[in-house]
């Protein structure tokens, strides 16, 4: 993944002197580091420890803020890139630990391309572009920004490819497919209620949103709660809230008397719960 830009560039100044006005120690600090290192052309250790740092106080932050939604938005308020997210997109953020770090080291390692070039040309200047409270910032500050900056594109190509993780085991289902999963299928053709039955679980699953539909594709091939998580990069909470769902559908249609349920698959049923109950138990 490589982007050509990452926002608007900061205006080049030719000094950082703040009008007669001092910066904090620890400011005026990174105004001379940024100096040292730009003099040497980017190259050696002073440049590789403030990489290092830059990455080290950016990353916690952009894990932390992405499960605050509020705080997330105003992080990326000045992109080019507005960012929308879904209920879906925010639950995942939420819950995913893997997701938030992966995310985040995008975020960074895009900010980083054009870091350099930022600073060559002055992007840092502390001296005259001062935070909302008066306050001249930190480097660390600065480069945390332009990971906000660059966040909606990253995420946005990562929720594609995410998607398209999904899609690829969102297949649409055939009530056949569905039949012989419920031990249905046989020498004597599918009975006219069940076949019914096959039809309109069918129709839900086919309905649901990619990634709960292709948890259900799974699942219908046989695949345990992990081997499932595993295949679509999800959590084994994020299969069992997705077959959770499905199941209150079902239950609720049934309760209405919208889905009829043969005998036949009523036990079938039973049955399978009762295997799924002793393997418990042996447990």
């Amino acid at each position: 993944m490589r982007f050509n830009e990452t926002g608007a560039l900061g205006a080049a100044r030719g000094s950082t002197e703040d009008d007669g006005q001092d910066l904090p120690e620890d400011v005026q600090s990174d105004v001379d580091r940024v100096a040292d290192v730009v003099a040497a052309g980017f190259r050696g250790p002073a440049w590789q420890q403030m990489a290092e740092e830059l990455y080290a106080y950016a990353f916690g932050r952009m894990c932390a803020v992405m499960r605050r939604t509020d705080k997330l938005m105003r992080l990326t308020a000045k992109s080019k890139t507005p960012l929308a997210m879904t209920d879906e997109d925010r639950a995942a953020l939420y819950r995913g630990a893997p997701d938030r770090e992966h995310l985040a080291i995008l975020s960074l390692s895009v900010a980083m391309e054009t870091f350099p070039r930022l600073l060559k040309m002055g992007g840092y200047d502390p001296a005259h572009n001062r935070g909302k409270d008066g306050r001249a910032s930190r480097l660390t500050s600065y480069f945390y920004g332009r990971c906000g900056l660059v966040f909606p594109r990253v995420f946005y190509v990562w929720r594609a490819e995410r998607t398209d993780r999904f899609l690829l085991h969102a297949v649409q289902m055939g009530g056949g497919i569905l039949a012989h999963a419920l031990g249905q299928t046989g020498p004597e053709p599918v009975p006219e209620d069940v076949g019914d039955l096959c039809d309109n679980l069918t129709a839900m699953i086919n309905r649901l949103k990619p990634r709960d539909r292709a948890v259900w594709n799974l699942t219908v091939d046989g695949l345990s709660q992990g081997e499932i998580a595993a295949m679509l990069g999800i959590k084994v909470g994020d299969v069992e809230n997705a077959r959770y769902r499905l199941r209150s559908q079902v239950r609720t249609r049934r309760r209405s008397g919208e889905l009829y349920v043969p005998p036949g698959v009523e036990a079938e049923w039973a049955r399978t719960r009762a295997q799924a109950k002793a393997r418990k138990t042996a447990v």
